[in-house]
């Protein structure tokens, strides 16, 4: 089942300050390639709050729209797996997010204020970090810091991060000339490469990052 085939529970148009007029098709596209970049990017993407916000506005619709087909319908199992898809979509997304912040909440709370790091993070994640982080270290502190002699400030320690140099599959949407290749191994040295619209590499994310964020190309 695809969009098409449920065009007629769809609103035809969503139109915002920050986006060109779009179809619900279009803006479910772009919410589905938000959701895979999501999963398979290390590090925490820029926010994508009003693809899901309008996506979660076409959802109410559609369902309203359901309620007015006639009983016995056969669309209404149809378009029913298809809200049910887009819901799927829709937590997913913001689950992984969530997952990535619980992972590194020291680190995202640390940068989030740096002017040369700017902070990833929407409004209501901002809130979730704030509480995760307090509710964790009232945890440490409870169990175990405060019957350790000495005052432990996590902000003076490395804390877990993102793994920037972790491989991931891309698939080539423009064409980028002089890609440079950064090693952060040292075992073989900087290079730089031409990437050809339509190609698949595996190659170390803080290389292509920027072209993730630019959608020169896609993780796979």
């Amino acid at each position: 089942m695809n969009v098409d085939e449920s065009a007629d529970i769809f609103e035809e148009t969503h139109e915002d300050e920050d986006m060109v007029e779009m179809t619900a098709e279009e803006v479910l596209k772009q919410l589905e390639h938000s959701w895979i970049n999501e999963r398979n990017a290390p590090d925490l993407l820029e926010p994508r709050t009003e693809i899901v916000e309008c996506m979660l506005e076409q959802v109410k619709q559609m369902e309203q729209n359901l309620l007015e087909l006639p009983k016995g319908d056969l669309r209404i199992f149809v378009h029913r797996l298809e809200v049910s898809r887009i819901k799927y979509v829709i937590n997913s997304y913001l689950r992984t997010r969530l997952d990535k912040i619980q992972n590194n909440f020291f680190y995202y709370a640390k940068v989030r204020n740096n002017p040369d790091n700017p902070s990833k993070l929407s409004r209501q994640e901002e809130e979730f970090l704030d509480q995760y982080k307090k509710i964790t270290e009232d945890l440490f502190n409870s169990l175990c810091l405060s019957h350790l002699p000495g005052d432990m400030d996590f902000n003076k320690h490395k804390v877990p991060e993102p793994n920037l140099q972790a491989a991931v599959f891309i698939k080539v949407l423009e064409d980028v000339e002089g890609l440079e290749i950064i090693d952060n191994s040292g075992l073989r040295g900087d290079d730089t490469i031409d990437l050809l619209a339509g190609d698949t590499h595996i190659i170390q994310y803080s290389n292509v990052a920027h072209l993730v964020e630019n959608e020169k190309v896609k993780l796979d």
